[in-house]
């Protein structure tokens, strides 16, 4: 019995990976996340929603923007009918953070827009690799202030 079990387990294909390659797989990441951009910029609801997974959690900046797919979905493609949104959205920084074995990243972007001027809004993505490519399974917009204004925005909200 000992030496059927060792046979069957020696004679079974080993299915090696090789090393994981951040180099690759960053410039993988950096061309999503332009051609999400890009979607986002020509206000194609359909292309930009096919880089979302159907089972993620989606964030606005409103407290009550909790979305799945299909509510994340109907925002877009109404904000998406604004012409205004997001057209001069100008990235100023941008982050990109691997789990070890790269199988899914996290990514933050900071970008400034007209309709939040002068405060900058923080996109912070986790992207996993599904059928292939980077799909997102989670996003969160926030407003990020600089720590000298929150003073400021407290008084101006009460």
């Amino acid at each position: 019995m000992m030496v059927t079990i060792l046979l069957a387990t020696s004679c079974q294909m080993k299915t090696k990976t090789g090393p994981f390659d951040a180099v690759a797989a960053k410039a993988e990441v950096t061309k999503t996340l332009d051609s999400l951009d890009a979607a986002l910029k020509s206000k194609d609801a359909k292309a930009f929603l096919s880089f979302y997974t159907e089972d993620g959690l989606y964030c606005g900046t409103d407290p009550m923007e909790l979305w799945d797919k299909s509510d994340f979905s109907k925002e877009i493609t109404n904000m998406m009918a604004d012409t205004a949104k997001f057209s001069d959205m100008t990235v100023t920084e941008r982050k990109i953070l691997f789990d070890k074995s790269g199988t899914s990243v996290n990514v933050l972007r900071q970008f400034a827009t007209k309709w939040s001027n002068p405060i900058e809004v923080r996109s912070t993505m986790h992207l996993v690799k599904e059928e292939n490519a980077w799909r997102i399974n989670f996003s969160s917009l926030a407003l990020v202030p600089e720590n000298k204004d929150l003073p400021k925005l407290a008084a101006a909200v009460k």
